[in-house]
């Protein structure tokens, strides 16, 4: 039998430990690379799901849903699915709103570095720049969810612009197919966040915000505020959406009951 040669041995270790770092380097660069695409992966989806969600819009909605969701269904106990659109969990922005701070002389402050911002909306750019990572991916645009809650009601007297602005977005002559449609998204909406046959309570939830955001949503209901599309008639169009919202308040306050 041969004997095995003592330095052919020692060269193949050395040649083997020589060879380690190298390796040891290689497979180092590779997982940084997917790393590095895994991130840039994520930036571009958080990039694309800013370019589609209006922030004002979404803060419209939250405002909604702050005032008339959230403290009546924790009064009564009740936690939303977290497959519900309009769960806190799922708002897109919810992060960046948390860390917002009004100052004085209407400055805007960033809570996660302390700067401060001439309005909120540099505020947001800055959000978008520089702390890409807190908004949520996969998450809800509550902006999508205006036409269900109906945040044109509920702007500041200085953002109403009457018939135009109605005209503009679509609303001059109410279409019965698209009121429709419409109603069931919303009644959809209300199917997840409140599933009907899930409890007693759930069943009552249901009930109560179909009727506050569904069963209006017919041309009957809303059609005088729609018929107005002419600059002259603004004033009119402009009273029939006061109308609208004092009718929404008072329903609000019989328990979402249809008066």
């Amino acid at each position: 039998m041969g004997t095995a040669d003592p330095d052919q041995g020692a060269g193949a270790a050395a040649e083997a430990t020589t060879a380690s770092p190298a390796a040891s380097e290689a497979a180092t660069t590779g997982e940084v690379k997917r790393d590095s695409n895994v991130v840039e992966e994520g930036l571009a989806a958080r990039m694309e799901a800013w370019s589609k969600c209006d922030r004002k819009r979404s803060r419209e909605a939250r405002a909604i849903l702050n005032e008339e969701l959230y403290p009546f269904i924790q009064q009564k106990g009740f936690e939303l699915p977290s497959s519900c659109p309009l769960s806190k969990q799922s708002d897109m922005y919810l992060d960046n709103e948390l860390h917002k701070k009004e100052v004085r002389y209407a400055n805007w402050k960033c809570t996660y570095c302390q700067k401060v911002f001439k309005s909120e909306h540099f505020l947001e750019q800055h959000f978008q720049n520089r702390h890409p990572y807190t908004v949520m991916r996969d998450a809800v645009c509550l902006g999508d969810y205006c036409e269900l809650l109906e945040c044109d009601l509920f702007r500041k007297p200085d953002e109403q612009k009457g018939a135009a602005y109605l005209a503009g977005r679509g609303r001059g002559i109410c279409n019965p197919k698209q009121m429709q449609r419409r109603r069931h998204r919303c009644q959809s909406v209300v199917d997840t966040c409140f599933p009907p046959h899930h409890s007693n309570l759930a069943n009552e939830l249901h009930h109560h915000f179909e009727a506050l955001y569904c069963a209006h949503l017919t041309c009957a209901e809303v059609g005088s505020e729609m018929r107005s599309v002419s600059p002259p008639d603004a004033m009119m169009a402009s009273s029939a959406r006061k109308g609208q919202g004092s009718k929404r308040e008072a329903q609000r306050q019989n328990g979402g009951k249809k008066l």
